[in-house]
């Protein structure tokens, strides 16, 4: 009940930000890794007015489509599927979609492949009609070796959206 990040990302964090520094927070971005790739895009796609340009590098994509994602689901959001499909970024693309574009990376030999599922993600890209740039970088796995290689592109990729 005490760690609400949802609340703190959406409200709490661009406020203080908006108050102690000189930005314009009509020009939000959000990225994250793994799970908080997940949750970058999930957090976007639930609130598109206020996200600007999204990425993510190796995130969850499809956790109600598997095992460990059902019962992480079930563990922070209870046992009512229903709640669910707001934190699934394959089932939001389907069922919102997402008015701009949005940049994935993975790692093809990530050991987490199955568990984050980007095939899913990749379909709901594919079903939706949503202007993606999905890219599987050869040899990469889940490191910090993995998300230091293509931070450079995720920056530059902000700063294109942020400054149009």
């Amino acid at each position: 009940e005490n760690y609400q990040m949802w609340d703190y990302l959406i409200s709490e964090l661009p406020s203080v930000i908006e108050k102690n520094f000189n930005v314009d927070i009509s020009r939000q971005c959000v990225m994250g890794h793994s799970m908080g790739g997940h949750g970058a895009l999930t957090l976007a796609m639930n609130h598109p007015d206020t996200y600007r340009s999204l990425s993510a590098l190796a995130p969850i994509c499809h956790p109600t489509g598997t095992e460990w994602g059902r019962k992480q689901l079930t563990a922070y959001l209870g046992e009512d599927e229903t709640r669910w499909a707001r934190h699934d970024a394959s089932l939001l693309l389907r069922a919102r979609g997402w008015p701009r574009d949005f940049l994935v990376d993975q790692g093809d030999s990530d050991e987490f492949l199955a568990l984050l599922n980007p095939d899913a993600l990749a379909k709901a890209v594919t079903d939706s009609g949503v202007d993606a740039t999905l890219r599987r970088q050869a040899g990469y796995d889940h490191s910090y070796f993995f998300v230091a290689s293509f931070m450079a592109d995720h920056v530059a990729w902000h700063a294109a959206r942020l400054a149009a």
